[in-house]
């Protein structure tokens, strides 16, 4: 069986089997490592998986978005989320899913100096932020001082189309994991950084394990078809949505004008050959609109608001 042609590597089937398995914890534990740049003396060493979403419902193809909720050798709880279609509000889904998770630390009667740091790191295969970088992190600051009151909420937004790949030399830890998950990111340019990067090379290496596993490449498939279908729902809605407000507009206008010569006394017949609006539409416009005259205050200059009611 062949590699998977164009694998793409934010399928939640495939990206749950390479960072949210314990039989390759090395990539994750690397992964976040890189991603939140630590250095020797804070160096996460190893990490437990608490739990993992279920594959998304074949029957209705919903597509739930990826979590992987892990904990660090430290305590610290990270939530890593995969998200391929854009959200307006998705900041604040972020916090929200941060908060839960840093509140549900605590049972009944444990204090609030267990509460351990909470991440939560955001893979986005869509423009967000209105900053020309691809990663931008958040936390709580003094407005004045800048100083961090508490570091324990932590919030990263990976923007993976703002990527660009410039000296492969010269790439940091962090960067030659965005590379390889980024769309802008050639296959070529992948084996090129895996020359200088084992554990990219690693995760190069697994696509091909994953291919050759005939139930993931199924879950896999179906979930591409889950992200096919709803991609295509959305542009037809779209599509017809368009559709649909430029005939409301081309109408709205003729309504407009149909008022205009309603006022000049123009005969109604004449008017919906002018408008194109039907005749019976056209005495609906006579019948159920007005003109209302007021003053200007600053110029003395008497105008005409017309309102229409259907």
């Amino acid at each position: 069986m062949e590699k998977i042609k164009d694998i793409n590597r934010l399928n939640d089937v495939f990206f749950k089997s390479l960072l949210g398995s314990k039989e390759r914890k090395n990539l994750t534990l690397n992964f976040l490592n890189s991603i939140l740049n630590k250095d020797e003396d804070s160096y996460f060493v190893d990490i437990n998986f608490l739990d993992k979403e279920r594959l998304p419902d074949i029957e209705d193809g919903k597509v739930p978005e990826l979590d992987i909720l892990a904990k660090l050798n430290d305590g610290t709880l990270i939530n890593v989320e995969i998200q391929v279609t854009k959200q307006e509000y998705f900041s604040k889904r972020s916090l929200y899913y941060w908060s839960r998770l840093y509140a549900y630390q605590l049972n009944k009667g444990q204090n609030y100096d267990e509460l351990k740091q909470t991440i939560t790191i955001n893979l986005l295969n869509f423009n967000y932020l209105p900053y020309e970088t691809c990663h931008n992190s958040y936390h709580v600051y003094n407005d004045k001082t800048q100083d961090i009151l508490i570091d324990d909420l932590e919030l990263h937004f990976i923007e993976l189309n703002k990527f660009k790949l410039s000296d492969i030399r010269k790439l940091r830890q962090a960067e030659n994991w965005i590379a390889y998950f980024s769309p802008k990111c050639t296959d070529e340019q992948r084996e090129a950084i895996a020359m200088n990067n084992p554990v990219i090379k690693e995760a190069l290496n697994y696509e091909m394990v994953f291919s050759q596993d005939e139930i993931k490449r199924r879950q896999y498939e179906i979930q591409e078809k889950a992200i096919r279908d709803y991609n295509s729902t959305i542009l037809y809605n779209r599509q017809e949505g368009l559709k649909e407000g430029l005939k409301k507009g081309a109408e709205d206008k003729a309504i407009e004008i149909a008022l205009k010569m309603l006022e000049n006394g123009s005969d109604i017949n004449f008017i919906a050959d002018v408008t194109g609006l039907s005749i019976e539409k056209n005495k609906r416009v006579k019948k159920n609109s007005y003109v209302h005259f007021f003053s200007d205050k600053e110029t003395n200059q008497i105008t005409t608001s017309c309102i229409t009611y259907f």
